[in-house]
């Protein structure tokens, strides 16, 4: 039966009740949003009904309803809808089919003249790119959505991408543009009541202190994110957080609380049987285990993982696996984990992950000198991702001032990053830059 302008109407409503109750994070919106769709037998109603089920703790009811929503990511379809669908496969860690959905979105956005949704699919792909082992990618994406949203009034989803770029700064270990991001993100999102990307920003910023070694103000942070309400936190970043508040909690020695979080973190992983989720399950349960009854809980993780798409959580099993071997003297495996962990966080730019594994690695005794940089044929292969950004930009001729406005970053950070540029390429000035990408995107 073909659908009413009234209707269409109340579809385009509720879509933008979902995106409120997303960026919020407040339950009641939830819950009367999805009643109305619900009334209404309109689609949107899978994903509220699946964030009303989520956040209430009815684990399995969420997961039939978001199921439901995740199914919908076919090609051609409406380019809303396929956020959803993408929103939904991420609450169910299927981050192959968020992507597919969520490329589909903007595709579809694109082919109907909808600039403005083509930035509000990218901010959801973003975690499926960063969790899979593409932070390059992901983050020129990312960065690109933002200008987008800039350019197209959409003030909340540039904060929220500001904080994903928070987070994907965090990886690469770049503090001082994760600071920077995550500021201006919370800044902004704790004067509206935005308690995605607020909690987001506390997440990244939790990171860098859990991959630099500061654990114990990593638990801090993660800590407090979980008694954040509605505006000031969110029950999904709460959740998708627990892996990293439990290991920070293990390895600072205070795993009362973690204990909870990980068990509801369980219940989770085992009513939508993602290997991914059931995985970092399995390796929170291994940092809470004592001696050698954590090992058993560490190969089952990597046997869930090795079925799964989270690369990067796989690498950081990898390496809690190496250092808890070595604590145990079993050097041989230790030293082969460790080994397996540090070639993925280089290949993936994790510098500070990398650096934990060859600090691993020289406790065993096992001399580990910095990798060797690439041939010059390879230039950007010795760049972060924001690097390698700045640096295409600066090479097609624009200034600091512009690449700053572009990656809303300050034109101070622009110039630290720029000299951080010169000095891994080995070059003084702009023209041995354009010279030295161009021989490098030529061979």
């Amino acid at each position: 039966m073909p659908r009413t302008p009234g209707l269409d109407h109340a579809v385009h409503l509720l879509a933008r009740a979902t995106e409120a109750a997303v960026y919020t994070g407040d339950l009641r919106r939830c819950r009367e949003a999805a009643a109305v769709a619900s009334r209404l037998g309109i689609v949107p109603h899978g994903t509220l009904g699946g964030l009303a089920a989520a956040f209430e703790g009815r684990y399995e009811d969420a997961r039939d309803l978001l199921k439901a929503a995740a199914g919908r990511c076919g090609p051609g379809g409406d380019p809303t809808l396929l956020i959803h669908a993408g929103i939904a496969a991420l609450m169910l860690g299927d981050h192959t089919r968020a992507t597919t959905a969520t490329v589909r979105a903007a595709a579809s956005a694109r082919a109907r003249g909808a600039t403005v949704i083509v930035a509000q699919a990218m901010e959801f792909r973003a975690y499926a790119e960063f969790w899979t082992g593409h932070p390059r990618a992901a983050e020129t994406a990312a960065a690109d959505a933002l200008w987008q949203a800039h350019a197209t009034g959409q003030d909340n989803g540039a904060c929220h991408l500001q904080a994903a770029l928070a987070m994907f700064a965090a990886l690469t270990g770049d503090g001082d543009v994760c600071r920077e991001r995550a500021a201006a993100a919370r800044s902004y999102a704790l004067g509206r009541g935005l308690g995605l990307p607020a909690a987001l920003a506390q997440w990244a910023l939790a990171y860098l202190d859990l991959s630099s070694g500061r654990f114990a103000a990593a638990a801090a942070r993660l800590r407090a994110l979980a008694g954040f309400g509605p505006g000031h936190g969110h029950r999904a970043i709460r959740h998708l957080a627990t892996p990293h508040y439990v290991e920070a909690a293990a390895r600072s020695g205070d795993t009362r609380i973690a204990r909870a979080a990980h068990a509801d973190y369980d219940r989770w992983a085992r009513a939508v049987r993602s290997p991914d989720d059931l995985a970092l399950s399995a390796r929170c349960r291994a940092l809470l285990a004592p001696g050698d009854e954590a090992v058993d809980h560490y190969r089952t993780a990597l046997d869930l993982h090795a079925r799964g798409t989270r690369d990067f959580e796989r690498a950081r099993t990898e390496l809690l696996f190496g250092g808890a071997l070595r604590r145990l003297r079993r050097r041989t495996e230790a030293r082969d984990r460790l080994h397996t962990s540090l070639e993925a966080f280089e290949s993936f730019g994790a510098p500070h992950c990398a650096a934990q594994a060859r600090a691993e690695l020289r406790a065993l005794g096992t001399p580990v000198g910095a990798t060797a940089l690439p041939a010059p044929g390879a230039p950007t292969t010795r760049l972060t991702a924001q690097q390698l950004m700045v640096a295409r930009m600066a090479a097609d001729g624009a200034t600091n001032r512009e690449i700053a406005v572009r990656l809303a970053l300050s034109p101070r950070t622009i110039d630290h990053h720029l000299r951080g540029v010169f000095s891994r390429l080995g070059i003084r000035s702009r023209i041995e830059l354009v010279r030295l990408l161009a021989e490098g995107e030529a061979s």
